[in-house]
């Protein structure tokens, strides 16, 4: 394979970003045949053309949904080892790396961790959205310091602390609803989208069938997004269960399993033997005094 730059990596997720190799260029500051040159030598090198090229748009190929996220790995783990190499030589620059799934979400985790922020100014909050088995590799790596999510592993090293507890909703396919709330038994009868699993909604899925001794139907495509699963279950492809932060604009109810809701916990999970620093148990004490409170403002003021 031919030898890749960082710089071609960072215009293939530009264009990724921006949709267009021109909106790239203006972002990375070069022209547009530089960057439509590298990306040409990107998909050569990769021996897979990553977008297909057209005249009135530009649209990630199969591969490129495969590819891009290796793509954007490769940029967040370059980023991780500058800051911290500038850690190393800055000792008393304090970092806290905070990896998160695309279930718990960048704005949930910047209205409970901005106030951290606002008290400790000279600590950084370094987030990155992660899949859920990269979480857990980057945590036993210690390239991140706290991982966020949900139905994470335990360990003897790890400490964990509830973040938020949620409700999970059925969106009925063709919107078809026959009351609120719907039991989980009822929804064993439908056919059921799930996501890839990278955010830990569909196994989470899987496991509450399990438990309940309940045979799951489950369509033989993923989505991508949550927003994809609304759209499959409005075009009666089948049902999706999603928490209810998650639900955009679909009809949905609650769901329920003997009388009781179906609730997801994200939770906050580090190594104990790893975070030791005075800031990091800082932000650990934060976590366990300060989180519960903001939690129960937010959920006062939704009544």
């Amino acid at each position: 394979m031919n030898r890749i730059s960082m710089a071609t990596l960072r215009y293939a997720a530009a264009v990724a970003r921006r949709g267009s190799f021109s909106a790239a260029a203006r972002e990375c500051g070069v022209s547009q045949p530089t960057v439509s040159n590298a990306i040409a030598d990107l998909e050569d090198a990769l021996g897979a053309r990553l977008f297909e090229r057209s005249t009135r748009k530009l649209t990630v190929t199969p591969a490129g949904e495969a590819l891009l996220p290796m793509v954007e790995g490769v940029l967040g783990s370059l980023g991780d080892l500058e800051r911290q190499a500038e850690a190393l030589k800055n000792p008393a620059r304090k970092l806290l790396r905070i990896g998160f799934s695309q279930l718990v979400g960048a704005q949930r985790l910047a209205v409970l961790f901005e106030p951290f922020g606002k008290r400790h100014p000279d600590v950084e909050l370094i987030y990155k959205e992660c899949s859920q088995g990269d979480m857990e590799g980057r945590l036993d790596a210690n390239t991140v310091d706290i991982v966020c999510g949900i139905r994470l592993g335990r360990a003897k090293n790890r400490s964990r602390q509830p973040l938020h507890r949620e409700t999970l909703r059925w969106v009925a396919p063709n919107g078809a609803t026959t009351g609120d709330p719907v039991t989980l038994r009822e929804v064993a009868r439908s056919r059921i989208v799930l996501t890839d699993g990278s955010c830990g909604l569909a196994p989470a899925t899987r496991e509450i069938f399990a438990r309940a001794r309940l045979s799951i139907d489950e369509y033989a495509g993923h989505a991508m997004s949550y927003a994809a699963l609304e759209e499959w279950a409005e075009l009666g492809i089948g049902g999706a269960i999603l928490p209810a932060s998650h639900i955009r604009k679909a009809r949905s109810v609650a769901l329920e399993n003997g009388d009781k809701p179906l609730i997801v916990t994200y939770e906050a999970v580090w190594r104990k033997d790893l975070l030791v620093a005075r800031h990091a148990k800082a932000f650990i004490a934060y976590l366990r005094t300060v989180v519960p409170g903001i939690l129960k403002g937010m959920a006062a003021s939704a009544c």
